[in-house]
């Protein structure tokens, strides 16, 4: 039986937990950009990480849980992946909220929410959805774990592709029956290079860390404002708004300094009385983003895909919207023969 061979392009967290997920399942997966350089650039450097299983949406949300599940169901790969469980609240519109009944969660009420965490100024018809088992982990550590355990790597970065065909920097040229473009930020480029038609658009990504006087705030989502916050570590915490900066180049763009101003108001209004003291510069990156939203594997053409498109929350289905796409793409291709005596990097 002739092995499936996908060739990987980029190794932040989504590119390496597929190509595990390959390798576990039998199929020979190539990852391309693992070099050990610092990765202070990309999504999963900059990621908050927060892990939930309540999602509005329903696919993201069925992803969410099982990924939950995953990680609650091993302590290993929450060790490795530094998980936190601080319990998670996401506070939207109560016409919003009917998939909380299919979460193990508790649905609270904008007064109760005001009293329980100290969260004021919501709109009378706010609800929050409160899950005791949720909190976050750190993606990079997770990232690292996950490729201990890949057994093909390739440091150099990718220099263009082709259907099947992949072109290192170095001159060396690989082959597979599949392309997959798991670059994050520099999927849109990469597609555009080659030619190739896509929708993926890039954003821009800030938040920022605070000294604090709390200690007992969750992660939390506030759709009502767009705030969203995690504790950091003792007497820390971090704190964002999504950007209003689509199609930034990667790797790093420059803070925005409005959007920085305008979260220590928005943190002032809902966290009145609230000591926050700037720690550091904001973390600020780009990420992918997808129309529909959503870290999926998505073709291009017959032997190219992508598996990009997190839009900023990637983390929380990461785990379980990998294993998705390698169950896809195992199920959908036949394995093509390597001609006799060709190596991998023929």
């Amino acid at each position: 039986m002739v092995e499936l061979r996908v060739l990987v392009v980029g190794a932040g967290l989504s590119g390496v937990l597929l190509a595990r997920r390959l390798q576990d399942a039998g199929a020979e997966a190539v990852l391309i950009g693992a070099g050990p350089q610092v990765r202070q650039a990309d999504a999963t450097a900059a990621s908050g990480g927060l892990i939930r299983a309540f999602e509005p949406d329903p696919t993201a949300r069925s992803l969410a849980g099982a990924g939950l599940a995953e990680l609650l169901a091993d302590p290993a790969l929450a060790a490795d992946a530094g998980w936190q469980r601080t319990g998670s609240l996401y506070l939207l519109a109560a016409g919003d909220a009917a998939g909380a009944a299919e979460v193990d969660a508790e649905v609270l009420d904008s007064s109760d929410v005001a009293r329980r965490f100290g969260l004021h100024g919501l709109p009378q018809e706010t609800v929050g959805i409160w899950e005791r088992q949720a909190g976050y982990l750190v993606p990079e550590r997770l990232r690292r774990a996950v490729l201990r355990g890949v057994r093909r790597t390739e440091a150099a970065p990718m220099a263009r592709f082709d259907d099947g065909v992949v072109e290192l920097r170095d001159g060396r040229r690989l082959t597979g029956d599949l392309v997959v473009l798991a670059a994050g930020a520099w999927t849109p480029g990469l597609l555009r290079a080659a030619g190739l038609p896509g929708t993926l658009r890039t954003k821009h990504i800030q938040y920022a860390h605070y000294a604090t006087d709390r200690a007992d705030l969750p992660c939390f989502v506030d759709e009502t404002s767009g705030l969203y916050g995690r504790p950091a570590g003792p007497g820390r915490l971090l704190l964002g708004l999504p950007s209003p900066r689509w199609d930034v180049d990667p790797p790093t763009p420059a803070p925005d300094a409005d959007l920085a101003a305008r979260v220590g108001e928005v943190a002032g209004r809902r966290l009145p009385g609230l000591d926050l003291r700037p720690v550091g510069p904001p973390v600020s990156a780009v990420d992918c983003y997808s129309e529909p939203a959503g870290l999926a594997l998505r073709a291009v053409t017959d032997a190219v895909h992508t598996f990009t498109g997190g839009s900023g929350g990637a983390a929380k289905t990461a785990l379980a919207a990998s294993r998705v796409a390698a169950t896809v793409l195992l199920n959908s291709r036949s394995a093509i023969p390597v001609p006799h005596g060709q190596t991998e990097a023929d």
